[in-house]
């Protein structure tokens, strides 16, 4: 688990941007007042893009556009399997490239069961480039119910225990549980994951005919808000990751909205989460 260096923080993600640049992202969430920003490049839930995008030039150059807009990145969402065979190729790209932006943490998923066996092989490699950058590995369960190391709460502490070196910790996702874990319930096991969580996602998520959606908080399924509480109370850093455009079908596989969300219709949905969070803070 890793020092929890970023206690109280909250940002959030620009994954409820999908199909914007950011060079409109930004002063946008500037508008939202937003000054935490979880930049995030994951495949198949935003823009298609290539590693190679993944420059220190690029990285910089986002850096600089949020400086302007008086804002900082912590966290990177760059999700891989880090299972896969050019996973350590894949991974320094990603510590690189959230260097140039400023953060000190990469947020990924761990491996399928399927890829785990490579996963645990080349963990120490994996650490030693999170090392070399100066960043943290947090792992995150994942929402596409395709088996993985790390699924629900329980499996936290094994994982952890087999790797056992200070680069990795935990990004938990109790949106993903919805989808991923339909049986186990989200906001006990979240609760459940606290005291070995490093960071959490919080986004709201509701089934509508058999399909996942994504909505302002305090809209879902699941009322996060003993949740914040604790995160708050702990000083436990988390980010409002509202991905607006994703949807998850019957299988819990993503598919993404034809059009990009409205620019207006995605503040408005931001500041209703942010006004949620504030509430919770208010009645603490």
């Amino acid at each position: 688990m890793s020092n929890k260096t970023t206690s109280g923080y909250m940002s959030v993600s620009t994954a409820a941007y999908d199909g914007y640049g950011f060079s409109e992202i930004f002063p946008s969430l500037a508008r939202c007042g937003v000054k935490h920003v979880e930049v995030a490049f994951i495949e198949g839930y935003v823009e298609a893009f290539s590693d190679d995008d993944l420059t220190t030039a690029y990285g910089r150059e986002l850096q600089e556009e949020m400086h302007r807009n008086g804002q900082e990145c912590r966290y990177f969402s760059g999700h891989i399997d880090l299972g896969q065979t050019n996973a350590c190729q894949r991974l320094e790209a990603r510590c690189r490239f959230a260097s140039a932006l400023g953060a000190t943490h990469v947020i990924t998923n761990a491996a399928s069961i399927a890829s785990s066996s490579t996963f645990l092989a080349h963990s120490d490699e994996l650490a030693a480039i999170a090392r070399h950058y100066g960043m943290h590995i947090l792992l995150e369960n994942p929402g596409n119910r395709v088996a993985n190391l790390f699924d629900h709460a329980a499996h936290i502490v094994p994982l952890l225990s087999k790797l056992n070196v200070p680069e990795f910790g935990i990004n938990f996702d109790v949106g993903n549980l919805l989808s991923h874990c339909p049986d186990v319930d989200p906001l006990a096991d979240a609760l459940a994951a606290i005291p070995n969580g490093d960071h959490f996602h919080i986004k709201s998520c509701s089934k509508v005919d058999g399909e996942t959606v994504f909505t302002p908080l305090g809209e879902g399924d699941v009322d996060e808000t003993p949740l914040v509480r604790k995160l708050i109370m702990e000083g436990i850093p988390f980010s409002l990751e509202l991905p607006f455009r994703l949807r998850r079908d019957r299988h819990a596989q993503p598919w993404r909205l034809e059009q990009a969300v409205p620019m207006e219709e995605i503040e408005n949905n931001i500041l209703r989460s942010i006004h949620w969070v504030e509430n919770i803070k208010l009645e603490m």
